[in-house]
């Protein structure tokens, strides 16, 4: 071979061996990108773990979920591994009534008489939630809450919008598609990582994140997941105390809280399960579920004097409870609510909550609930309240907010097989119902102290000779509450009598009178004055709760059928989970 044709073998070979180099140089570099990316956007080499399918080795430090609230290892959702949350998610007992619908068509059966009846009934309720609405958008929109008098508004609940996001799911439902696609693109542009001030924990979990899960959920809006998701991580550093209990109130702008009072409220710290539970399932971050599943724990291991029945008041960091005083009403409401309601949510998975439920129930059979002294209505039952410690005392008090507990005694006897506590609901919810018959504007006040059925004479406070039959004292306020209507509609929807209807539109009518507005609906002062004394007051939960009651006890029974649905403490429904 000449030297001219080794120099241009050479020439080949060098110029073959320099694109090599390059070419892996250039791979090397591209690798290191991708390596870098990857490790700046963990969730991109890993999906999170799904708390309800997680098989973690959780007695590893090493390997549990990165949360703000540590997990003992003795917590019972730490045994819950190998897929034993997943599978045993089981359809539980059917809550609703067999209601009738024809074969073929799949329609309600009903005459043409009964359907129309129902459907201008269902129209009447949604004109007054189109009144309320449009009233909110021309005097308020973007503001919390609207002040149906002066035709003002204000910002109570962090200025994001608090009536708008609470009737997300209610326009859906009431097939307003419109209104809600106005209220979404609106709220796409909601800082929900920056407030005007301290915010509370609990209301909103229940009204901001309920209301933007929910809608999520019935609409597939993903922006509302989105914002759900920047709220949700938003709120984790209330969770971040010494036992894990959430801190009333949180600076979400700071990131930080400052807490002044250390002492927590049974329903606010026991009432964030059903919202944050719900976003772990839509996300797969465990890491929203056992920040509140440590909060069920704590409760749950927390020493009671009655077995069951928790006080109003705990230390959020000791997780200790520091008061006697007991009760289904204000501060314990919601607590008591979610315990069964998370058992329905996940198909009976966590036993625990079961068990906590009917301990809570057993207990209040035996120490709250009473026969009253109204005359004509032996059948009435009463919910009152408990003071425990060395000498416990009745107080025969029952507030509008425990006019809930029909409507969860409903629920859990059909899905515990209990039935006396179907019997004592459609007793209690009787009394509820008769509060509202027994006024002058046919509405219901926020308190009654009733006379049990062996207690003496009592003398008569506030009004009088007007007073109903076995009442000795009453709040006559009334600030729009739905949970009388609650209890209807769910009463309705189990064992299928039409008188629920009957008295959620009679109580409707009330509202109509009394309660309405040139530009929505107010509250009312006193419940037994005919001066028709309003208190320039709706909250968001009027159009969240009571008229979305309202409408869905006059809709078909397929429309968020309880056996499909469990409706958080605002009356936002979460799909139930449904076995794998």
């Amino acid at each position: 071979m000449s030297t001219s044709n080794n120099n241009k073998f050479l020439w080949k070979l060098n110029t073959r061996l320099r694109i090599s180099v390059l070419l892996i140089i250039i791979l090397f570099l591209l690798a290191y990108q991708i390596f870098v990316i990857l490790n700046q956007f963990p969730d991109i080499l890993e999906k999170p773990k799904q708390w309800w399918n997680d098989t973690t080795d959780t007695s590893s430090p090493s390997q549990k979920p990165i949360i703000h609230a540590p997990i003992p290892p003795s917590s019972e959702y730490n045994k819950l591994g190998d897929d034993v949350i997943l599978y045993n998610v089981s359809s539980l007992t059917k809550i609703q009534y067999d209601f009738p619908y024809s074969s073929l068509k799949k329609q309600f059966i009903e005459t043409k008489a009964e359907r129309k009846l129902r459907e201008d009934r269902k129209e009447s309720i949604k004109k007054g939630f189109l009144h309320a609405w449009n009233g909110y958008v021309k005097y308020g929109w973007g503001s919390d809450e609207i002040l149906p008098i002066t035709n003002t508004s204000r910002n109570n609940f962090n200025g994001w919008g608090a009536t708008m996001v609470d009737a997300l799911d209610t326009m859906w439902i009431m097939n307003l598609k419109a209104e809600f696609t106005n209220a979404t693109n609106y709220l796409a542009n909601v800082n929900f990582t920056n407030s005007r001030m301290e915010i509370s924990v609990f209301e909103t979990t229940i009204r901001y994140l309920g209301g933007l899960l929910s809608a999520y959920e019935l609409s597939g809006k993903e922006i509302l997941l989105i914002k759900a998701i920047e709220l949700g991580e938003a709120m984790l550093v209330a969770f971040d105390s010494p036992s894990g209990l959430p801190y009333n109130d949180l600076n979400i702008t700071r990131g930080s809280h400052k807490p002044i009072f250390r002492t927590g409220v049974l329903s606010q710290v026991g009432t964030l399960q059903l919202e944050f539970m719900k976003l772990a399932e839509l996300t797969g971050n465990s890491t929203f579920f056992y920040a509140v599943q440590k909060v069920t724990d704590v409760l749950d291991k927390a020493r009671k004097e009655i077995p069951g029945l928790y006080p109003l008041y705990i230390n959020i960091e000791s997780g200790k409870f520091t008061s006697h005083q007991i009760s289904f009403g204000a501060m314990g409401d919601s607590f008591y609510e979610y315990l069964i309601k998370q058992y329905v949510y996940v198909g009976g998975a966590i036993d625990q909550y079961r068990r906590m439920y009917e301990e809570s129930i057993d207990g209040m059979h035996k120490y709250l609930v009473k026969e009253g002294q109204v005359k004509d209505r032996p059948d009435l039952l009463f919910l009152g309240e408990y003071t425990s410690g060395r000498i416990g005392s009745f107080i025969s008090r029952m507030e509008h907010l425990s006019c809930f507990t029909p409507g969860m005694l409903a629920i859990g006897s059909k899905i515990l097989h209990r039935p006396k506590d179907l019997e004592v609901a459609i007793r209690l919810a009787e009394s509820c119902y008769w509060a509202y018959n027994s006024t002058t504007t046919g509405i219901g006040p926020e308190s009654m102290y009733f006379l049990t059925k062996d207690a003496k004479a009592v003398s008569v406070w506030h009004h009088g000779d007007n007073l109903p039959d076995g009442l000795y004292r009453i709040d006559g306020s009334y600030l729009l509450r739905p949970e009388t209507i609650e209890s209807l509609f769910i009463l309705y929807r189990i064992t299928g009598n039409k008188k629920y209807q009957e008295k959620g539109w009679k109580i409707w009518q009330s509202i109509e009178k009394w309660c309405k507005t040139p530009i929505a609906y107010s509250g009312l002062r006193d419940v037994m004055d005919e001066k028709r004394l309003q208190n320039n007051n709706m909250e968001s939960f009027f159009l969240a709760e009571t008229l979305k009651y309202l409408y869905l006890l006059f809709s078909t029974p397929d429309v968020i059928s309880l056996d499909n649905y469990v409706f958080n403490t605002e009356a936002h429904p979460f799909l139930r989970m449904t076995p794998k």
